[in-house]
């Protein structure tokens, strides 16, 4: 049995079944005869509750069971705590409710603190691994932020530049689709990535996919290689966020154009 949760210093115990110990409970409050759990157990409105509990939970054992011998004692589910508890007085049900709270509470955290750290390190492992662009990465870590319950620490954008830029400022980007039709260039865009894929601005990436249109359980897409990112930057793609999605400065369009043009003089 586990000492998991104390009241006025008192330690209530579970069984195997996580059903809580009202003799404890009977002591917390003070030990006074009328508060007997015999007896709260043989009102009508506790047998009711019992029956109401049997027939609406899918429980692994009985609402209530009273363990024979020295260290036994008449255990309960926690609504029949709670019930007890305001059997006995408000205040004391207060107390016990704030105190289940704050045990479930203390459980909870490092199970959630556990977690974000897992995502952290997805996260950062993911962004090495797809040059994922700095948006990107601020808005993955807003969302983990948002499960922690954070306050808003996060700026709203994230400056986004080529990688050789020297001022740093964020520049506006746009689709490969786009800019081919911007620039009338008469190039379809899976074309078009075939060239860049053979200057080494852009890659095939792949992943793993139930999808009908995956090919042997695979799913291919497009991402901005470490050279790339002096033309464009890799963002979440809408629809699948275990994918990227090429976006190209517009202000080095011209330049991209050029070379995906050489490329196929030389293909």
């Amino acid at each position: 049995m586990n000492q998991l949760i104390s009241i006025d210093g008192v330690a209530v115990r579970q069984d195997v079944n996580g059903r809580y110990c009202l003799n404890d409970l009977h002591r917390a409050a003070g030990g006074e005869a009328k508060y007997q759990p015999g007896l709260f157990l043989r009102l009508d409105s506790t047998q009711a509750l019992s029956d109401e509990i049997l027939n609406s939970t899918d429980l692994q054992s009985l609402p209530t069971e009273t363990i024979p011998g020295r260290n036994g004692g008449t255990y309960v589910c926690k609504e029949l705590v709670y019930a007890y508890a305001m059997w006995i007085s408000p205040a004391f049900n207060l107390k016990v409710i704030r105190t289940f709270d704050a045990a479930v509470t203390e459980r909870t955290a490092p199970q959630t603190a556990d977690r974000i750290q897992a995502g952290i390190l997805l996260l950062e492992s993911a962004a090495r691994l797809l040059n994922l662009s700095n948006s990107s990465k601020l808005g993955a870590y807003q969302k983990l932020q948002d499960f922690a319950g954070i306050p808003n620490l996060m700026p709203a954008y994230a400056i986004d530049a080529p990688s050789d830029a020297a001022d740093g400022s964020s520049r506006p980007t746009m689709s490969l689709s786009a800019i081919l039709k911007e620039h009338a260039i008469p190039v379809s865009p899976q074309e078009a990535y075939r060239r860049l894929e053979e200057i080494g601005i852009v890659e095939h990436r792949s992943r793993n996919s139930t999808s009908r249109k995956a090919k042997g359980g695979v799913k291919k897409f497009w991402a901005v290689t470490s050279k790339g990112l002096a033309y464009g930057k890799n963002i979440t793609n809408p629809g699948n966020p275990r994918e990227t999605q090429p976006h190209f400065y517009d202000s080095r369009s011209p330049e991209l154009i050029k070379l995906m043009m050489t490329a196929k003089a030389r293909s």
